[in-house]
């Protein structure tokens, strides 16, 4: 599942536009992002309209709700390579 500030609306056309079939949940509001402590506070990624950013993170939960691995991007822009999710994903599950 993928969190991001972007509306239903705009989902559904990143959907159509990249060809994406994950499931996504809207958060403008970074209400989610919150929950989970992952705002980024660098208040020079405040996009106009939003509350700001949330930190490219990776998290792997169990079915129990435990988070037993998490990756985090400095860079807004870089998220987790793959393979290192399969490795972990390997390792934990």
């Amino acid at each position: 599942m993928a969190v991001c500030t972007d509306t239903p609306e705009q989902i559904a056309n990143g959907r159509k536009k990249h060809g994406l079939m994950g499931t996504f949940l809207a958060d403008p509001k970074l209400e989610v992002t919150d929950l989970f402590g992952l705002r980024n506070l660098n208040t020079a990624l405040r996009p106009p309209g939003l509350p700001g950013l949330p930190i490219p993170t990776t998290l792997l939960i169990d079915s129990e709700g435990i988070v037993r691995w998490k990756d985090q991007s400095a860079d807004y822009m870089q998220r987790s390579n793959p393979d290192y999710v399969r490795a972990a994903l390997n390792e934990y599950f």
